[in-house]
């Protein structure tokens, strides 16, 4: 509903990013120039140099995600001292001031009424629970806009009602919002993120430029809807008063006769009349609908409320609104509008994140997948771009996988797939390293954030990148072909001081606590074989005295380098926070490694010529490799 008035209850504001924007075209002919010189060199330098290819056209899409996501930042601003000035002469407004009077008798008569809390105490906790608020909200207040909020999340701005309002009540068009996000925002966030879950520069510069395209992702809490919106109701349909039967309410809505005419209500926008029998008829008839059972044969789960199909129903359900031309609009006021409570241990956040991936991919992979959306629906292309870059999450963690591996496979080998150090084009991915992190540091720093929380985001981004959606790649695998099924795992979310004052919890609060959880293996997998490559290229530095361009010291020493960075982010976990778990393979495959290189790179004291060197070398490359290494010295 939209209110002509001369002062407009809301202001839409484009932000200035020039600057970042160029910085982020400059990133992206830099991966555009780097893949050029891989292709011309791919048939000289073979599978390393395929490899790398092929991973870094996977990080250049994705960085042209990233690019339409920032591109249009937006803000809107909401004007909540004009939107009481308009309450008073627009009638249509009036009328939900009205209700709003009614509601708080209806709270009040309430509070007096001794009603049995239990009522919906004993839900099965296989319901969802979104739902089911939906459906006995309709039933007890039926009102037409719905406040969804996670049950750690409280209400932090007293205004943020009237906020919502002025953008519900000043669009033009119902279509351009069929619900207001507001950013996530946490009371117990660690200083300097050293989990990387606050995710405050996501919110603030992709969450802004999704605001610019159709509307921001639904976030899943901290969101108002147009309850005829979670109704299924298309934005060109006003209403639908007299177009649906008894048999189509019932159909869509189920048996309940009160939900029916609640629901009939909403999408017809017909005056909301007093209903009958009080609160105890309401909870009788809420008692009916408060069920799994009562879904069947209905639209519920599918048209109606929240969709399922996907650990991450909130990405879905929005992603299904704004397939029917919905638009929505995002909501950042100077305080924060709510406040939740963050994971505060590393393995949480990693499990939090892992479930995130996984139901993403399942979007991804499933008839309801953006692309789909596009092309039979009115998703826009840029929004459908948009929804790629999250839900692609699990997938990238394939090629960040190989690309951290890639470094320690060439030094092991003698392989290079980088530039030499006197080719003009190592100057390529030493700009793209240099620049690509002065830009995402500044991002922290213009919003007042520290280098250590660049920092702190960063590790995590590589160290949940090739572990959580690693994970989340395998689960999705094996619920593709049949094996299994995906399961919601709660987020374990512990609160800054322990009011059973517990000493052994409060001391591991906000450590990096490591447990037997298997979803450590990769990480320290990735970690220890790039030590161990390491080791190895000290090795053959330290026992090579023959020419470097039979060996190639050059690569071999530029190769650590980039190695280095990689595995670091990493490894500060290890070696500054907890003891970890290791897996006894890896060390066992890392020591071996390392025995081979040591005893294999020993001068022959027959031969001081080049060849004598080759052919000792080949023949201890034999020994290692036949298996009679193993059987002489592991038994």
């Amino acid at each position: 509903m939209a209110i002509k008035s001369t002062l407009p209850l809301y202001e839409r504001v484009h932000l200035k990013n020039s600057i970042p924007r160029a910085v982020e075209l400059l990133i992206l002919s830099l991966l555009i120039s780097l893949l050029a010189y891989h292709l011309i060199s791919l048939k000289q330098h073979g599978i390393p140099t395929l490899l790398a290819f092929l991973c870094e056209s996977c990080f250049a899409f994705c960085w042209i995600l990233v690019i339409n996501c920032k591109w249009n930042q937006v803000k809107y601003i909401p004007y909540t001292d004009r939107l009481s000035k308009v309450l008073v002469t627009t009638s249509p407004v009036a009328c939900y001031t009205d209700k709003y009077d009614m509601l708080c008798q209806k709270i009040e008569a309430a509070s007096q009424t001794n009603v049995p809390s239990e009522v919906f105490s004993k839900v099965d906790k296989k319901n969802h629970p979104s739902i089911l608020k939906t459906r006995v909200s309709g039933l007890m207040t039926n009102a037409p806009f719905i406040l969804n909020v996670d049950c750690d999340m409280h209400v932090n701005d007293p205004q943020v009602i009237l906020r919502a309002m002025c953008i519900f009540f000043g669009v033009e068009n119902e279509k351009d919002c069929a619900f207001v996000q507001f950013p996530q925002q946490f009371y117990d966030g660690l200083n300097d993120d050293p989990f990387g879950n606050q995710m405050v520069v996501l919110f603030k510069y992709m969450a802004q430029g999704l605001a610019g395209i159709q509307g921001p992702f639904y976030g899943g809490t901290n969101c108002f809807h147009r309850r005829k919106v979670i109704y299924g109701l298309l934005p060109f349909h006003k209403a639908t008063a007299g177009k649906l039967t008894d048999e189509d309410l019932e159909k869509r809505f189920g048996k309940s006769n009160k939900l029916k005419e609640s629901a009939e209500q909403i999408l017809s926008a017909s005056p909301h009349s007093q209903r009958q029998g009080g609160l105890s008829s309401s909870v009788e008839a809420a008692k009916l609908v408060a069920g799994c059972a009562y879904e069947h044969d209905t639209c519920w789960g599918t048209e109606v409320g929240w969709k399922y199909g996907s650990a991450t129903e909130d990405i879905l359900t929005g992603l299904g609104i704004q397939e029917k031309g919905w638009r929505s609009i995002y909501c950042t006021p100077d305080s924060p509008a709510f406040l939740g409570c963050a994971p505060s241990c590393g393995p949480s956040t990693m499990i939090q994140t892992k479930r995130w991936a996984t139901g993403l991919l399942e979007i991804l992979f499933s008839s309801r997948s953006p692309i789909i959306s596009t092309i039979n629906g009115n998703l826009q292309f840029r929004q459908c771009l948009a929804y790629m870059w999250v839900l692609i999450w699990g997938l990238r963690s394939i090629p960040e996988l190989v690309y951290s591996l890639l470094p320690a496979y060439c030094i092991i080998t003698h392989s290079h797939f980088l530039p030499k150090v006197n080719e003009p084009a190592i100057l390529i991915p030493v700009t793209i390293c240099v620049t690509y992190n002065l830009y995402t540091l500044s991002e922290y720093l213009r919003i007042g954030l520290s280098t250590r929380a660049w920092w702190n985001n960063q590790r995590m981004a590589r160290t949940n990148c090739t572990s959580s959606w690693l994970f989340a790649c395998f689960s999705i695998f094996l619920k593709l072909i049949g094996l299994s099924q995906t399961a919601f795992e709660v987020t374990q979310k512990n609160q800054s001081q322990d009011d059973d004052g517990d000493d052994q919890k409060n001391k591991n609060y906000g450590k990096f606590t490591f447990n037997e959880s298997p979803i450590f293996i990769p990480g320290t997998t990735i970690l220890l074989v790039n030590l161990t490559a390491l080791a190895v290229g000290v090795v053959d530095f330290r026992h090579t005295s023959y020419d470097e361009s039979d060996v190639g010291v050059t690569n071999k020493e530029q190769g650590q380098v980039y190695e280095y960075e990689a595995s670091t982010k990493y490894g500060s976990f290890v070696f500054d926070k907890l003891p970890i778990f290791v897996p006894g393979t890896t060390i066992l495959v890392m020591m071996t490694a390392l025995y081979v290189r040591v005893v294999g790179f020993q001068p022959p004291v027959d031969s001081v010529d080049g060849v004598g060197r080759a052919e000792k070398r080949y023949e201890l490359h034999s020994y290692y490799t036949s298996g009679h290494f193993y059987k002489d010295h592991l038994g």
